[in-house]
């Protein structure tokens, strides 16, 4: 198969706006990290967590931490995590094969080694590898804090790419609530007879009082479906449902203690139509239902102490179980099922501890352990285990001091040792150093270097999958063999601000890969078998490096953020680039903040250059640029209605071209109301 050519009808309406973003792209930059300039006296003040696992004022953190606020959730009308990330710079949202949901690529390492916390706390990859961030909703969301490159030292093996660490809301007030309603359609490409093909409710309730307090969110998001190919039979958006319902109960029986339980609950049941291709027969249509739970509970506790150390504990159950089922048009019965079962159990506890004005000292020890169990039923052949219940334990413990010398030096040693069920010991080192300069006159400046090893070992997935679709024509099997990923990563970067005017920043990175693991093409086994049979495999070296420049200006009512990513990734054997990474991203937007009455205007766009589709560098996905307009404004005290259009020129990947990474969510038209109180 070729390469994909951009459709005529997609490029007409898009010339004028890469031609405008390509023209800001070096000087100006956006990140949802650097807020409102003018609203720098309360923003630079804001408190981040997963840099060094210790509270920190953003400014001062000598890991470069990027947020993306509660404000930026709401001007975006983000309904879930996948939609709240997408004006991140260095991060693509990609689809996860063969699922209905979105993962997070860091820096050019893909979803499978971004580690997705929730409060600090590891949320189980539904897929066995990545984490869909369409799952995750944002009723309860107050920031999501981003940590890009080798941050393993301080979170383990699935955090070689980065971390995204999203923290919940903690009640404010006495008694508070919030609901919110919004519908939308695809337009012409709806499926459904309902002319709001697209709908989310969303509830929260907060109690809090001296000694306790009492949360409750509750999340629905249901479609009708859409295609992308109205004539087609296929479809891409999927009809059915996703329902989250979290509560969180704490408890203070002092001023330094508190004991807290958080149960999760999240329900999916969703469809598509789907067109298989099966060798010697031709065409087949089916309907893909997917059907999935997770329960997920969580305790822990807090105490202060006297001298401003601080003990952390905490207990993590998450059971997901999911059903699968491909069923033929043709045929009265379901012709293909599967069902998976993942448990994840984890304890952690963390010491923070001053030593005099000049250091803190932070100690850790981390218990868990993992099992993965998979089974398929065929029509006519019966049930086949493709993974029996396999089971990983870890016992992992960190240390970091966090040194300042002097007033302008900040030095961040850190160490994590782990020791693995089937692959032993082993030691990851980082650290950090910030450096505030004394030779600017006007304006604040930092410097930051980070350095780090990298570690990862394969997941139970990569080791012990049998994905068998022989009946299609390929198999995706695992490999009991493959080794750790090892990674040695460097970030270089530079800020510079002036409060109420603007902020820029430049960072440099770096990661060399060992024993990279990816999905590769058995030739041997494939002319056993006759059919494509894929494994996973360690795959030697590669680089991955390049920069990102990102610029915040403030005109009056006016704000402009943009972020530029240069992207340079190469697997060292071959000498080829890495599949899937493109070489330039650029996202930006204009907000105007509408007076007197306080509504507000925004402009978002992305332009992602053309990327290499296979290993080989054979096929190329075509460059696009998506951009999306959202209006919102108050119609009372506490009531507030917001409309917005995503995709506004309707550019999307061609459904019949396997290459085509494009988006695949067309134009969608949408209005809501929201009532706070």
């Amino acid at each position: 198969m070729g390469s994909v050519s951009p459709n005529t009808s997609l490029n007409s309406g898009l010339g004028l706006f890469p031609g405008l973003l390509l023209g800001c792209a070096l000087a100006m930059g956006f990140t949802p990290t650097w807020a409102d300039p003018s609203r720098s006296a309360v923003v630079t003040r804001e408190v981040v967590v997963t840099g060094t696992r210790t509270e920190k004022l953003w400014e001062e953190s000598p890991v470069r931490v990027e947020v993306v606020s509660r404000e930026e959730i709401e001007k975006t009308h983000a309904r879930n995590l996948k939609e709240a990330l997408e004006d991140v710079p260095a991060l693509s949202l990609k689809p996860i094969h063969g699922k209905t949901g979105f993962g997070a690529w860091l820096q050019g390492f893909d979803a499978d080694r971004v580690l997705v916390l929730l409060n600090g706390e590891p949320i189980t990859p539904s897929t066995g590898s990545a984490v869909d961030l369409t799952q995750i909703a944002t009723a309860d969301i107050e920031r999501i804090e981003i940590v890009k490159g080798a941050t393993s030292a301080l979170y383990g093996s699935n955090a070689m790419g980065g971390v995204i660490n999203v923290v919940t809301r903690r009640p404010a007030r006495p008694f508070a609530y919030r609901l919110s309603l919004d519908g939308g359609s695809y337009g012409e490409k709806d499926r459904g007879g309902d002319p709001i093909a697209a709908r989310t409710l969303s509830a929260g309730w907060s109690f809090a009082a001296e000694a306790a307090s009492l949360q409750l969110h509750a999340s629905l998001r249901e479609g009708d479906g859409y295609a992308l190919d109205p004539d087609s039979f296929r479809t891409e958006g999927a009809a059915g449902g996703k329902r989250n319902l979290d509560l969180r109960v704490s408890w203070r029986p002092s001023a330094e203690t508190e004991f807290y339980l958080a149960p999760r609950l999240y329900r999916e049941a969703v469809s598509n139509n789907v067109l298989d291709i099966a060798p010697g027969i031709g065409e087949i249509r089916r309907i893909k239902r997917e059907r999935a739970r997770r329960t997920r509970v969580a305790a822990g506790f807090v105490r202060d102490s006297r001298g401003g150390g601080r003990l952390h504990g905490w207990w993590m159950v998450d059971r997901w179980r999911s059903l699968t089922q491909r069923d033929a048009l043709t045929t009265p019965e379901v012709d293909q099922e599967r069902r998976a079962r993942m448990d994840w159990t984890r304890a952690e506890l963390q010491w923070d501890r001053p030593w005099g004005d000049w250091q803190v000292v932070t100690a850790g020890l981390v218990l868990g352990s993992a099992t993965l169990g998979q089974y398929q039923d065929r029509l006519g052949q019966g049930r086949t285990v493709e993974v029996d219940g396999k089971r990983r334990r870890y016992a992992e413990a960190y240390l970091q001091n966090d040194l300042f010398l002097g007033e302008h030096w900040e030095l961040v040693p850190g160490l994590r040792l782990q020791h693995d069920s089937d692959f032993g010991f082993h030691a990851a080192p980082k650290f950090s150093l910030r450096y505030t300069p004394v030779w600017l006159a006007e304006g604040a400046a930092q410097v930051r270097l980070s350095a780090g090893r990298g570690y990862r070992v394969p997941n139970l997935k990569e080791r012990f999958y049998v994905f068998d679709h022989s009946q299609l024509g390929y198999m995706v099997l695992g490999d009991r063999g493959l080794q750790p990923e090892r990674s040695d990563s460097v970030q270089l970067g530079i800020e510079w601000s002036r409060p109420g005017a603007f902020r820029f920043d430049l960072n440099l990175f770096r990661h060399r890969v060992q024993d990279l693991i990816e999905t590769r093409l058995d030739a041997a086994r494939s002319a056993q078998l006759g059919l494509d049979v894929f494994t996973y495999q360690n795959y030697s070296r590669a680089r991955i490096q390049g920069l990102e420049a990102n610029t915040a200006l403030t005109f009056g009512p006016l704000r402009w953020r943009s972020g530029y990513t240069w992207l340079e990734s190469e697997d060292l054997v071959s000498g080829k680039t890495l599949r899937g990474r493109p070489r330039h991203q650029l996202k930006s937007s204009l907000d105007w903040r509408l007076r007197p009455r306080g509504g507000e205007l925004s402009l978002r766009g992305v332009y992602q250059s053309a990327e290499f589709y296979d290993a080989d560098n054979t096929m190329r996905s075509p460059s696009w640029a998506t951009w999306d307009i959202k209006l919102s404004h108050p119609l009372g005290r506490g009531i507030r209605w917001y409309a917005g259009i995503d995709n506004v020129a309707d550019v999307h990947r061609d459904p019949a071209v396997a290459s085509d990474n494009r988006p695949a969510v067309g134009r969608f038209v949408y209005l809501g109301f929201r009532v706070d109180g």
